[in-house]
């Protein structure tokens, strides 16, 4: 699927405006018996540097910085505790208070974990999405895999399948450029996966470690629109 939060800063600033219009004539006829606010708690984020040639990045939620060491280019942070409800989210440059990124805000959730991805369009445009991560146990013997495909170079040839190593089935027959997987594959301790573009098959092998009773993230990016790689993130 296509995520909401991959809209262009005009759509968001047409939304919010159609948001404070809301919040105004509701403000007008307020009574003591409306709904209240939403109560406010604990979730969790983490965030993930996928933007090839940039600098270790620092990471902000409502302008408080999160992390202590900042992120190189094809890893992730540990998960932070933040207040649940509006959170914007910003990058950069470790050590600069300067955005590369930054977000609308998003609702977190009470009790979410979510993953903030900091992007590259295939524009060029640096960006910021973020996406819940589910944490509830695989089967048993068994972990669970999903995937995201945001290789900026993707172009016709763009779409990519996923296959598993000794499997006839293809797990997933094609990803597009920003699609985020919604569904999580039960696969088996030590699966391995390969990669396919435009009818080319990747030479490289994503072997994640997969151990049995874990959750993994998978995205998906490279040099060229048919020259791609897996980064392999453990979630629990």
């Amino acid at each position: 699927m296509k995520p909401t939060f991959l809209l262009s800063s005009k759509a968001w600033m047409a939304f919010a405006i159609a948001g404070v219009s809301a919040v105004i004539l509701l403000s007008s006829c307020s009574k003591k018996n409306d709904p209240q606010p939403e109560p406010v708690g604990e979730a969790k984020v983490r965030y993930v540097n996928t933007v090839q040639g940039s600098s270790s990045q620092d990471f902000y939620a409502n302008a408080t910085k999160l992390n202590t060491t900042a992120v190189a280019y094809g890893s992730a942070s540990d998960y932070f505790a933040i207040t649940s409800g509006a959170n914007s989210f910003k990058f950069t440059n470790a050590g600069s208070t300067t955005a590369n990124a930054e977000s609308q805000a998003f609702n977190i959730p009470i009790g979410v974990n979510a993953s903030v991805f900091y992007y590259q369009s295939t524009g060029g445009q640096l960006g910021v999405f973020a996406v819940g991560d589910d944490m509830t146990a695989p089967a048993a013997g068994k972990a669970k895999v999903r995937f995201f495909y945001i290789n900026s170079f993707a172009g016709t040839n763009g779409t990519v399948s996923v296959s598993q190593v000794g499997q006839s089935t293809v797990l997933i027959p094609s990803l597009a450029y920003g699609d985020i997987g919604t569904t999580y594959n039960s696969v088996d301790p030590g699966a391995k996966f390969t990669l396919t573009v435009g009818g080319v098959l990747s030479p490289n092998v994503i072997d994640g470690g997969i151990v049995a009773g874990k959750n993994y993230t998978i995205w998906i990016d490279g040099t060229s629109n048919v020259n791609v790689t897996g980064h392999v993130i453990v979630q629990n």
